[in-house]
């Protein structure tokens, strides 16, 4: 999903799950769009992933495509599955308040 498709859809009310993804062993941060069929989409710039080395560089950009939550997520290596979970609101939180 490229970042106008998802400023598109948070215009738009469309429902959908948005996530930052921590990789516990590459500590690269990614956003990740869930919509409520299921379908996961990564955020992705000219058709290529879009990579983040600290979560304020991700929360940044959710929050210039009009995201106010998101999942803060840590994700297993071995298997991709979701070692850790949390709902945060994205704009009232302070500078390097979230270390995953």
């Amino acid at each position: 999903m490229e970042l106008q498709q998802l400023k598109h859809a948070v215009s738009h009310q469309h429902e959908m799950e948005v996530r930052v993804v921590r990789n516990t062993l590459s500590h690269i941060y990614q956003i990740e769009c869930e919509t409520n069929g299921g379908h996961r989409q990564r955020l992705s710039r000219r058709g290529k992933p879009c990579l983040f080395r600290s979560i304020d560089e991700a929360i940044d950009q959710l929050l210039g495509a009009g995201i106010s939550h998101a999942w803060i997520v840590r994700q297993s290596d071995e298997d991709g599955s979701d070692s850790s979970r949390r709902l945060v609101r994205l704009d009232a939180m302070p500078p390097l308040a979230m270390a995953v």
